[in-house]
């Protein structure tokens, strides 16, 4: 596990150099005007995970057998609840209509085990899920106070998940899922100027259904820069 990690925070480390590099070429190559860059926290609703309840489907058309009927009527399995995707993202404007940045964000999810004879929690099953995502967005209606845009994400995530053994009658051993981060925005728009609110509707990825949250942009002085 703790390999798995380290390779996560080298990715990141590693972008975080690329993206530094980025800002050393733009200065370069642009008299070092620096450009305009945001900061962004958002909450989303329903992100994509890789603990579906899909999976849980029993596709085996074979009867569960007297020990399996056994263990399955000494419990049963609460609510899922979950915490939604809470995200931070930086991003930095390469052009009038693009921005490139990345998000990371977290994802969690619980639900209790109890007893059938007592109707007490035994125990709990929880998820844990980690993403990165390089973000383009693309901005079609571009104004001081409002803006309106797509994105789109391309990145990794990690799911660390702790099951629950019903035969066993105990927590199993935790595991490791890796797959890929996406996210999909087809209509977002952000208000304000230096600090602003921002929505997004019509998605579908890791980062949420339906996402809304907050930022804050830095803004270059155009006439520090043309002395």
């Amino acid at each position: 596990m703790f390999k798995k990690i380290l390779m996560l925070a080298l990715a990141v480390t590693m972008f975080a150099e690329l993206a530094n590099g980025q800002v050393r070429y733009w200065n370069s190559s642009r008299g070092k005007q620096m450009p305009e860059a945001e900061v962004r926290f958002s909450h989303g609703l329903l992100p994509l995970t890789y603990d579906f309840e899909l999976l849980e489907w029993d596709w085996d058309l074979q009867p569960a057998s007297v020990t399996d009927q056994y263990y399955n009527l000494q419990t049963y399995r609460g609510n899922l609840y979950s915490t939604g995707a809470l995200s931070m993202g930086h991003s930095i404007k390469v052009a009038k209509w693009l921005e490139m940045g990345a998000t990371l964000s977290y994802a969690g999810s619980f639900r209790n085990i109890y007893s059938s004879s007592t109707n007490k929690v035994i125990d709990r099953e929880t998820s844990r899920s980690f993403f990165f995502t390089p973000t383009m967005r693309f901005a079609w209606f571009n104004r001081e106070w409002v803006r309106m845009y797509s994105s789109i994400g391309l990145g990794v995530g990690m799911m660390i998940s702790h099951p629950y053994d019903r035969v066993r009658g105990e927590a199993a051993e935790p595991y490791i899922e890796w797959g890929p981060s996406v996210q999909l925005t087809g209509f977002g728009i952000s208000v304000g100027k230096r600090f602003f609110w921002f929505s997004e509707v019509q998605t579908i990825g890791t980062l949420g259904l339906f996402t809304m949250g907050f930022g804050f942009r830095v803004v270059p002085d155009k006439r520090r820069w043309q002395r």
